[in-house]
């Protein structure tokens, strides 16, 4: 992750308060080289380097541990050694200490930033690398899963970052909405329908797919349906990043698209903000009508949790005044749900970039939210990429369904990235069970797939650019199913190999047959060219069968 480009033409007014603790601490040198200086600055680096602290004259290990961890621990968990080789922790440092810088922190005492990259370089391993999973078991029965490529949309290289099953206008009409960062279109796909004798319709019995332009944002990152206005008809709210790259900026938005005759209207219900990667309409408040939650994941310097009030119309448009819930930046999910049981709703959000907790906010019934932990990653690289609400034991509570595998970060394999179960036992923070290793995986969900009262759970992986090449990755599952055998044992089944495209995945009933099929949205590098919008993976029938 980069340093946001906008702290250069910032730091300037914000900078003389800390600089008596920036030269103290060596940090200014770093500071100097980052702005550009010119050798007018000259005299003052000179200064900065005659007083900083002096480097240790032997390197000591145990003795700058707690230093270290002091430090690089104030306000997350202090990265393991083992986490990124040797070669990887200059810059894992750096990046670090700018961090720091751009927080104008006077309250700590860093080591020399030499002798941490020192203290990491010799701990870490020369490389980390990451084992393919081993095969199932031979005589356990696998699903049997047909893939179908959809070239739905007509865009060249598709970016598919959401996928959401829903019965969009017509009931009888199965809707799967796709959200392309790349061409910025909101899609819907449905299976053809072909007329019969009687004047109704019946769909194809080839699977045979549909397309059509549902609305136009910059960058939709997530949807979700919703009835803003009273009305009863279904209505969609989109979150809008503003950017596919990572940056501080202020061009997220939210968006709202109502059905006319004409189509899908849209009204920016709230903009300037970061970007915003989701959007969850609930009634928050108690008071009858939806309110929206929102995850501004920002970047560094913009990031926060969001409840827009609901508080009436404003014409044909709902109006809300906004209350901050959450001040961190790096939210990705907040799926909304009552956890206790006390009739108000709850939200749990998923926090990344260096905090990578799952925290839980227990709503009073008046809007107000109270903390509680449900899971703390043990590195701030670790990678948090999805969470979805799920009672994964059947014992009538809401648990949690967890993946960590970004790499758009760290750009390294991690042997920790995998999907976790997180067991609601009845207090926080929650029992976490690790149900596979999974390098890349961006987003799991569970389901009965098989039919026989269990969850399943399915989970797709994304990489950046940098790590496509790597040779390693044609063996490791790219979409997997753990199908759950018995009570909390899951057996593990590779759809895919080696294409790790992919950030959205839907699991629903899509061609009426009463099975569900697994929606995978493909998210291709731009310079490969043409490849399929989406994979939809089928049970197959036999003769016979409806």
């Amino acid at each position: 992750m980069s340093r946001p480009a906008a702290f250069v033409s910032n730091v300037n007014a914000n900078l003389r308060p800390a600089m008596h603790s920036l030269i103290r601490n060596g940090f200014i040198v770093v500071l100097l080289v980052s702005l550009g200086c010119q050798p007018a600055d000259r005299e003052l680096s000179e200064t900065a380097m005659v007083t900083a602290p002096p480097r240790l004259r032997t390197f000591d290990v145990d003795a700058l541990r707690p230093r270290v961890e002091a430090f690089c621990g104030d306000c997350h968990a202090p990265p393991p050694p083992s986490s990124f080789p040797k070669e990887a922790w200059r810059f894992e440092v750096e990046r670090g200490f700018d961090f720091y810088v751009e927080s104008f922190r006077e309250d700590l005492d860093p080591p020399p930033r030499e002798d941490v990259v020192a203290y990491y370089e010799s701990l870490a391993p020369e490389d980390v690398r990451v084992a393919p999973p081993r095969s199932p078991a031979a005589d356990r029965m696998a699903l049997k899963l047909q893939p179908w490529r959809l070239d739905a949309s007509g865009v060249e290289a598709p970016a598919i970052s959401f996928l959401k099953y829903l019965p969009l206008a017509d009931e009888d009409s199965r809707h799967l909405v796709s959200c392309d960062m790349r061409s910025g279109e909101l899609r819907t796909v449905t299976r053809s329908r072909v007329p019969t004798s009687d004047g109704s319709s019946t769909e194809t019995e080839e699977p045979a797919w549909e397309s059509r332009l549902l609305a136009s944002c910059a960058f939709p990152a997530h949807v979700e349906p919703c009835d803003l206005d009273g009305n009863g008809e279904l209505e969609l709210v989109v979150a809008e990043l503003g950017s596919a790259e990572s940056g501080d900026h202020t061009r997220g938005a939210v968006i709202w698209l109502r059905p006319s005759e004409s189509g899908w209207r849209q009204h920016l219900l709230r903009s300037g903000l970061g970007r915003v990667s989701d959007v969850r309409p609930a009634d928050l408040d108690g008071d009858g009508d939806d309110d929206l939650l929102v995850a501004v994941f920002g970047h560094v310097r913009t990031g926060e949790i969001l409840l827009l009030e609901n508080v009436g119309m404003e014409g044909s448009v709902p109006r809300f005044e906004e209350h901050v819930i959450d001040e961190r930046h790096g939210t990705i999910h907040v799926p909304v749900a009552d956890l206790n049981g006390d009739g108000h709703l709850d939200f749990v959000a998923l926090i990344s970039q260096e905090h990578e907790v799952v925290d839980a906010f227990l709503n009073d019934g008046q809007g107000t939210f109270r903390r509680e932990p449900v899971f703390q990653g043990n590195d701030p690289a670790f990678g948090s990429s999805g969470i979805q609400l799920v009672d994964m034991d059947a014992d009538g509570d809401l648990d949690v369904l967890y993946s960590n595998g970004d790499t758009f970060g760290s750009r390294h394999l991690k042997n920790y990235h995998g999907i976790r179960w997180l067991e609601n036992q009845g207090d926080f923070p929650f029992a976490a069970h690790s149900l596979a290793d999974m390098v890349g995986v961006q987003k799991a969900l569970a389901a009965d797939l098989d039919g026989d009262g269990d969850q399943d759970v399915v989970a797709v992986a994304l990489m950046p650019r940098n790590l496509l090449a790597n040779p390693e990755l044609a063996e490791h599952d790219s979409v997997v199913v753990l199908r759950q055998d018995a009570p909390g044992t899951f057996i593990r089944q590779s759809l895919e190999k080696g294409r790790f495209y992919h950030a959205g995945l839907e699991l629903a009933d899509l061609n009426g047959d009463g099975t569900l099929e697994i929606g995978v949205g493909n998210m291709h590098p731009e310079h490969e060219g043409a490849r399929p919008q989406l994979t939809i993976w089928s049970q197959p029938h036999e003769a016979g069968q409806p």
